[in-house]
Parts: structure tokens; sequence; C-alpha cells
């Protein structure tokens, strides 16, 4: 697991809590943000309070009085509470921090590969499978994704881009079946955030090229229209 980093400061892990003296002194180490004064802190009791009663409770604080992992140790909730009570500043620092840490955290997952090169049917039974539906709800949401059903055809522009898509899609889903994806999901979750990695961007621009390119022809059908009926009404006249 990457080490959380704040301005060049390793911030130390035990049992999945941060150590908040580590992260006095990244913040400078001033004696009036010592980590005493904030746990003194009204609103920050009502914090601890408030996130040791939630429905997913744990402990939010721990102080460890002497060894080698001396001083008090914070869930992470609290660490973005202590870093807003030092400053906007360093409130940003330590979110672009954790930002920074899930980022290399997806680059460190195992890629998910396909074996062989399948056929479209073959892709659309594989999908079907890995997201445990029939293949009929696979065709019915990409007739709606291409605006098309040209693309099941065996032949064809949208039936090349089909498979490439649709290979890429099973690559993406099969990837978000691991265990480390799960967890950075539901971590992204609770901050409101959603992963979006580069291979889905890239599906996402083959689907609006497809999109473009029938927009495109639409135009020119709407403009040949256009000229006929000027053609037509010329000859009346």
């Amino acid at each position: 697991m990457p080490y959380l980093t704040i301005l060049s400061k390793n911030i130390r892990l035990l049992d999945n809590l941060y150590s908040l003296n580590d992260l006095h002194k990244a913040s400078g180490g001033l004696q009036n943000h010592k980590p005493i004064h904030f746990l003194k802190n009204k609103q920050t009791q009502e914090l601890i309070n408030e996130i040791e009663q939630s429905k997913n409770s744990y402990f939010a604080v721990n102080t460890k009085r002497g060894g080698r992992n001396a001083g008090t140790w914070v869930c992470k909730e609290l660490v973005y509470s202590y870093a807003m009570w030092i400053s906007p500043k360093f409130h940003l620092n330590v979110i672009r921090a954790f930002d920074s840490m899930a980022i290399d955290q997806v680059s460190q997952l195992p890629s998910a590969t396909l074996s062989r090169d399948l056929s479209l049917n073959d892709l659309i039974y594989e999908l079907a499978k890995a997201k445990n539906v029939t293949t009929q709800n696979i065709h019915i949401h990409y007739n709606s994704v291409f605006n098309t059903n040209a693309w099941s055809q065996e032949q064809g522009f949208e039936h090349a881009l089909a498979k490439r898509i649709l290979k890429q899609d099973l690559v993406n889903e099969l990837r978000t079946q691991s265990p480390e994806l799960q967890s950075l999901k539901q971590q992204a979750k609770q901050h409101g955030l959603s992963l979006v990695d580069e291979q889905e961007y890239q599906a996402f621009q083959g689907r609006m090229l497809i999109q473009y390119q029938q927009i495109e022809k639409l135009v020119e059908d709407v403009m040949a229209l256009c000229r006929n009926h000027n053609s037509l009404m010329n000859w009346v006249m």
C-alpha cells in the first residue's frame, strides 16, 4: 500500500489509523497546532462521537503512551478535520495527498487481459456472464449505446468498432471484480467520487465517434432533402 505523503513527509499508518503527530510535523509543528489542542476541541469531540456511534462504527482515536508507536493515531475523517482546523492551505495539501495515493493504488492494480481474440458473439456471451445478465440484455444495451443495431452485423465499420469496444468493456468488467479495485471504489464513494480509468474513457470516445458519424450522416440527408425540395419548388414555379 502506498504511503500517505504530505509536503514530502511520510505519515505513518498503524491499524488503519494515521499518525496525528506526523501530521503535526508536516503542518509546520506550531505549538498551537499540537494534537492535544485539536482533540480537546468541542467540535472534534462531537465528530469523534459521531464516528464511533455511526452504523459502521470503529475507533476514531488510539493514543499509545509508550514504545515504538507512541503517539496519537486517528482515522481518515479526523485527518481531514485536523487539516481543516489548521488552515485551508494545509487542508488542500491533505486532500491532494489522499487523491495522489488513490491514483498510485489504481496504477498498481493488475491489468485484466483476454487470452485470445474473441469473436463478437463470444464477447457478447462473456460480457453477459461477467455482468450476470442475458445476452439479450447485452444486445439491448449496446443497441441503445450505438443508437443502431448495425454493430451486431458481421460487416461494416460499426461491427469492427463495436468489437473493439465490447472487448475493452469486458476487460474493464473483469478488472472491476478484483478485490483491490472494489475497495478503492468504496473509498471513492465515501467521498462522493468515482473511478474512471483511461481505458474506460477511450471506450466512451469510441461510442461518441459512432454517434458523431450518425449525426453527420443525418445532416447530409437533411441537406439533400432541402436541395431536392428547392429544386422541386423551382420546377413547379
